[in-house]
C-alpha cells in the first residue's frame, strides 16, 4: 500500500477520516473496473493490474483501519456507554467488517477462477457495501465519538495507537 499522508499533525479522528478517503479512492477505481468486468468475457492483464492494486491496498489498509476502530475507538466508546441492555452501534460496525471480509474473499475467488462476470459483481458489491458503511461512520458514528471522547488524554492515546499501527504495517514513516 502506498504511504499514507503523514499523520504527525492529525488526531485519531482525522486519521480515521483520512483512511476513509484512501479507501474511497480505491473504491472509485474498483467500481469502474466492476462495471467493465460485468460486460467482459475474460479478465485480462489490464483488469489484473487494477485488481492487484486495489486488493493489495484493501489487504493492508482495511485490517489496519478495522483495528483502529475495533481495538482503539470502540472499546473507549463502549466504556463511555457503561453497561448496556442491548446492541450498540459498534456491534453493527463490527458485523459489517466481517461481511466486508467475505465480500473481498468472494472477489478473490472470482479472480482466481478468472470469472469476469462474478468478479464484476463482487467488485460492485464491495463498492456499495463499503460506501454505505463509510457513510454511517462519517455521518453518525465518528461525530458521536468525537462528542463523547473529548478528554485530550484519551484522544492522544488513541492517536498514538493508530500511528503505531501504521508504523508497524510499514504504511507510515513519520
Amino acid at each position: 500500500a502506498p504511504a499514507t499522508k503523514c499523520c504527525g499533525h492529525h488526531d485519531a479522528f482525522a486519521i480515521l477520516h483520512d483512511c476513509h478517503e484512501h479507501i474511497l479512492e480505491r473504491l472509485t477505481r474498483l467500481e469502474t473496473l466492476g462495471r467493465e468486468l460485468k460486460g467482459a468475457e475474460v479478465i485480462d492483464g489490464r483488469h489484473l493490474v487494477v485488481l492487484g492494486d486495489v486488493l493489495t491496498f484493501l489487504d493492508v489498509a482495511v485490517p489496519t483501519h478495522s483495528a483502529d476502530e475495533e481495538q482503539t475507538l470502540f472499546p473507549r466508546l463502549r466504556e463511555s456507554l457503561g453497561p448496556t441492555a442491548g446492541p450498540t452501534p459498534m456491534d453493527c460496525m463490527e458485523r459489517e467488517h466481517v461481511q466486508h471480509q467475505a465480500l473481498v474473499a468472494a472477489l478473490n475467488r472470482a479472480v482466481v477462477k478468472r470469472d469476469a462476470k462474478a468478479a464484476g459483481q463482487a467488485a460492485l458489491s464491495i463498492v456499495a457495501e463499503y460506501r454505505e458503511h463509510i457513510g454511517k461512520e462519517e455521518e453518525i458514528l465518528f461525530p458521536w465519538a468525537r462528542q463523547t471522547l473529548t478528554d485530550p488524554v484519551v484522544v492522544e492515546s488513541m492517536t498514538r495507537q493508530m500511528r503505531q499501527r501504521r508504523m508497524d504495517a510499514g504504511m507510515l514513516t513519520c
